[in-house]
Order: C-alpha cells, then structure tokens, then sequence
C-alpha cells in the first residue's frame, strides 16, 4: 500500500490527527509492514492468534515516546491494532514481545483501494522522508547495506519480476466463488487479500505489469527485502501464494538443504572436529526425520526445528524452560533425550560451536565472518548465528556467479529462477568453500485449491 494513501485510510479516524507528524510517519510504517506480511507470528494453536504479528515493547516505546508516560505506545496503536492474548508474553528482561492483528475496518478500506484501476506509485522511505521511486536501479541489490556501508555481496540480480497475471486472477475468481468452513476462513480471507494486494502492485506506474522487488544487506550479509519501501516483497509471501504468483513460468524453487547444520559440518570438519552423528544426519535426513517422527509421535518439521534450536543455544533438558517443552511433553523430550544419534548430534553441536567461534574471534568478544562483516557480542549462540549466516550468503554469491541472469528472486537461505544443474552449483562451492552444500529443487506450481481457503 503506498504511504500515501495508507495516511489516508488511517487519517479516516479522528484519533490519526490527534498524534505528533514523527509518530504518525512511524505508524503508517508500522501498519504497512503488517500488510507486506512482516513480522508474522507462525502458531496455528490458539485459532484466535493464527494471523497475529508480533511487536516488542521495546521497539513500540522507541518508536512512539512521550515524556513521563511509558505506556502511551499502547494508546497510539490501540484503535489500529488488537493484542489477542493479553497473558502472552515472550522473552525476558525490561519488555516483552506481544501478539498483534490489525483492524478488520483497515483491511477493508485498502482493499476499496485496491479496487482503483489507477496506477500505483511506488515510494520508499529517505530518513524519514516519503520519496517516490522513479527510477529503476540496474541491480536489485542495494550498493549500501542497512548500516549504510558499502555492501559485500556480490549478487547482480534484476530488480523486476513478472508474475503470472492470469493465474493470479483465475485464483482469485475461483476463491471468491468457494466456501471455506469457519476453522479456515482465515486462510481464505488471507489469500484473498494477498492476491489482490499483488494484482494492485503489479498496476505500478513504473514497471506496469511487473513487481520491483529490492535487496538489502543486513548486518549479517544477508540479504533481505530493503528496509523503507511501501510494496509488498516475495520473501514475506506466503509459500503457497508465491506458488500462485509465479505459476506456468516454468521456474524452480531451489533451496539449501541442511543450510545450517551442512555449513556447521563442514566448519567443524575444516578445524579437524570429527562430527559423524551430524553428517549421518545431514546425509540421511529424510529417513532418520520420518523414523524419529514415528518412534516420538511427532512432527517432521518441529523435530527439524529443536534440532536446529541447539545450534543458537537451546538444550535437550526435559524442562519448562526448553521452548520445545510445550510441544513435545515431558515424555518425548525424555525419549529424544536416550537416542544415541540425537544426543550424539548434540553433543558435536555443544563442541563444534565454541571451536568455530574462536576461530572467528577478531578481539574481545567481536568476531569477523566471511562477508567482512564484524560483531560484537557476549553470546555464544550469537556470534554461531553470524558467522553461519555470513557463508549462506557467500554461497548464494557463488551460486548467483554461475547462473547469472537465472536467478530470478532470492528467498534467504535458496532462489527462484530458471532449471539449472546443481551437481555444477555444488562442485563449484566445494571448490571455492570446501564445504559438501547440496540443493533440493522443486518446480514451481500453483497449489490445489483447497490449500489457500
């Protein structure tokens, strides 16, 4: 939605002109990054919560401030925003992390907007300065990363892509005319409104037909969606929706498989730590994921995620405090605790993390990683963090240097764009990092129906 006309649609309530010029730039980008699908809560227990988005009170008092009073945050955002579970709270120290969803009366008056037939303008922010975007940059790729410092990336990717009109308005015609039973409506009224929201975008008045889609560096190397722009990016569309987007295109979706614990293995291996639970791990992980999941009556992906979680400091300890307490129980976290591979993952993890920090320390507590990007920090899991996610992005530079022009979106830790050998991709890494990364390749197709209502 562009800031403009978000101000307004939010300026339609008296409250809006009531608040200082700097907290109501600040709230129409607050309000935008719920709608380009930012900061999303995943949680699908309690039903009341599924479509949340979370904010820390930390940020919400920066960003909206009045002397003497430390709460007025929550009158700024309070007729724009509903907290859905008041006792939810995450984190620890002077704030929390709370539970958020947007007024239905703002969704509704963006999507009469969306109905214009006039061209959108797109704009970004400039410090705090609302700027159009009238030129289109040779490379996706911002030259500055988000600290403004030149970037180290070295990815040249072309900042428009063409999504499949048609497609997307065969989805949308055939969405309007079904039902969905009251448990999944939001899933319905969810891909609905993402549909239109791109139908709008691709009616720009810069790359008609087209979506601009813009990269920044982070701290890290990683290269996200740029901080400040007012349209939507792929990266925080939905999987299934992008699916809808880029259908018939004859695209692929490519992704690192075991990023993580695959760059983990092959540090630990490089400074002479044998791992072996880890590399039957990363060589078997289907098998062993769907043998576990069997044995402990649970899920594939939450198994890959708590084992994931001992790489950025969780443990195995049957416990409350273990984030995974709640989803597992005490039972299964025992019986996961008795495997001998799952223990032995976790016990290279434990000594693998400290051997591959130290040989990234610059100085006291400040370490270096791959794309020359430096940090501080007291924190083993994140420092481990950093310098992980420095090599994923020094892998996609390398993929982006073989296939070029191929390369059509970027998605963190893989890519979208045309069918390409990965046996050249992963020779090529091998050569330039040492390190044995593999890529799962799926071609890109519109999901059934009855998966976006």
């Amino acid at each position: 939605m562009n800031y403009n006309e978000l101000g307004e649609i939010l300026s339609t309530k008296d409250h809006f002109t009531t608040l200082s010029k700097q907290h109501r730039k600040k709230l129409i980008q607050m309000v935008n990054r719920v709608l380009c699908g930012e900061n999303v809560h995943v949680e699908l227990i309690p039903l009341k919560e599924i479509g949340s988005v979370s904010f820390h009170s930390i940020m919400l008092k920066k960003w909206f401030r009045k002397k003497s009073d430390s709460g007025y945050y929550k009158k700024v955002i309070e007729p724009y925003f509903d907290c859905v579970n008041d006792g939810y709270s995450f984190g620890w120290g002077k704030g929390k992390t709370k539970k958020y969803k947007l007024k239905k009366w703002i969704y509704d008056l963006c999507e009469e907007r969306y109905n214009n037939p006039k061209p959108i303008q797109l704009s970004k922010l400039v410090n705090t300065d609302v700027e159009p975007i009238k030129v289109i940059p040779s490379n996706g790729v911002n030259d500055l990363d988000i600290n403004g410092h030149p970037k180290s990336s070295s990815v040249y990717i072309n900042p428009i892509v063409y999504p499949n009109r048609d497609v997307i308005e065969n989805t949308i015609v055939q969405l309007e005319k079904s039902k969905s039973s009251s448990i999944r409506k939001h899933i319905r009224d969810s891909s609905l409104f993402q549909l239109h929201q791109w139908m709008n975008n691709l009616n720009n008045d810069i790359c008609n037909g087209g979506v601009l889609q813009l990269y920044q560096e982070g701290i890290n190397g990683r290269l996200n969606p740029q901080e400040g722009c007012d349209f939507p990016h792929l990266i925080n569309t939905p999987n299934r929706l992008r699916r809808v987007l880029l259908d018939e295109l004859e695209l692929w979706d490519y992704d690192m498989s075991n990023s993580h614990l695959s760059m983990f293995l092959g540090l630990c291996e490089r400074y002479d730590l044998r791992c072996p639970n880890i590399g039957e791990y990363v060589g078997n992980k289907s098998v062993l994921r769907d043998e576990w999941s069997y044995e402990f009556n649970v899920k594939t992906e939450d198994l890959k995620q708590y084992i994931i979680s001992w790489l950025y400091g969780n443990h195995m300890n049957e416990i409350k405090p273990n984030p995974f307490y709640e989803k597992f129980g005490y039972e299964k976290l025992e019986m996961m605790k008795n495997n001998e591979i799952l223990v032995g993952i976790y016990k290279e993890i434990i000594k693998g993390r400290k051997i591959i920090v130290d040989n990234h320390t610059i100085g006291k507590n400040r370490i270096k990683n791959i794309m020359g990007k430096e940090f501080s920090s007291t924190k083993l899991k994140s420092k481990l963090c950093f310098i992980l996610f420095g090599y994923e992005s020094k892998v996609l530079d390398l993929v982006n240097e073989v296939i070029g022009d191929d390369m059509i979106v970027l998605i963190y830790d893989g890519w979208i764009g045309e069918k390409t050998d990965v046996s050249v991709l992963e020779n090529h890494i091998k050569k330039n990092l040492d390190m044995d990364i593999r890529f799962d390749e799926e071609l890109i197709k519109r999901p059934q129906l009855y998966k976006l209502k």
